[in-house]
């Protein structure tokens, strides 16, 4: 059977029109992209006009993922901000938001907000982030990442992985590429078994600074995306779809056509 999933691009590719999202729709449009994520700032989330556009265009994907600001921690629930955010995505057809993850909150913390996010009806799905630099925090980072996946599935409320496969390979977390490439397939293989959709956020670069000035198209780089997608081939887990993240309109293109010939290989 054939492996498949569907690729989008983010409104970071319109970043020489400030993020704009109406831009970012008109590009994955005229693009043929399936799916589409969009950075709900505050200042989107201020503009009725914007907000109406979006949704009236969203039905164009097979799926809109939209990345709200800040960090999964008990500073977001009950806020201006997720009060907004919430009154947006009640108004779209399967509400579901982003953030990152933020290992400077106590396990049990995460726990008790998810819960608490549980309760109202928008799905949530918590992408990796690193914001404690070298190996072992990185290290300490994953294994909380994961222990809260297994956690809040344990008490009933189950939230939905981000992996951003580039941060595994940054320079700030000290590893070797090899390490890297461990944790990786570790990631991969702990949602796979579990049958848990996992939506990827990819670019490439020249080094591993990831600068946004080093960004080439995907396979192009660095990062071991050949690697990487033989054990994705092999291994088969839930690919809810790739996001492409870079900051302009022609890498998207090149990169979606190497990943459909790596999955047609």
């Amino acid at each position: 059977m054939p492996y498949t999933f569907p690729i989008g691009v983010a409104n970071s590719v319109s970043s020489n029109f400030g993020f704009d999202p109406i831009d970012t729709i008109e590009y994955a449009q005229n693009g043929r992209f399936e799916i589409l994520q969009i950075y709900l700032n505050q200042q989107v989330l201020d503009d009725p006009a914007v907000l109406d556009r979006i949704l009236k265009d969203s039905h164009q994907f097979s799926k809109v993922y939209y990345h709200g600001e800040g960090y999964l921690n008990d500073e977001f629930p009950g806020s201006d901000y997720q009060k907004k955010l919430y009154a947006f995505l009640e108004r779209t057809e399967a509400p579901s938001f982003i953030l990152h993850f933020d290992e400077k909150t106590n396990i049990d913390v995460l726990i008790r907000v998810v819960e608490k996010l549980g309760k109202q009806k928008p799905a949530i799905l918590v992408e990796n982030f690193f914001r404690e630099k070298g190996k072992e925090a990185a290290e300490k980072n994953l294994k909380k990442f994961l222990a809260l996946f297994t956690l809040s599935t344990n008490f009933g409320t189950p939230i939905y992985p981000v992996l951003d496969i580039p941060r595994l390979f940054h320079r700030d977390l000290e590893m070797e590429t090899g390490e890297s490439l461990e944790w990786c397939y570790q990631v991969l293989n702990f949602f796979g078994n579990r049958r848990i959709p996992i939506l990827l956020h990819l670019i490439d670069a020249q080094d591993n600074e990831q600068s946004r000035n080093s960004f080439v198209e995907l396979g192009k780089g660095v990062l071991p995306y050949d690697e990487i997608f033989r054990f994705i081939l092999k291994t088969r887990p839930t690919i809810a779809g790739a996001i492409l993240e870079f900051e302009d309109k022609v890498h998207p293109i090149s990169s979606r056509d190497y990943l459909k010939a790596l999955l047609e290989a």
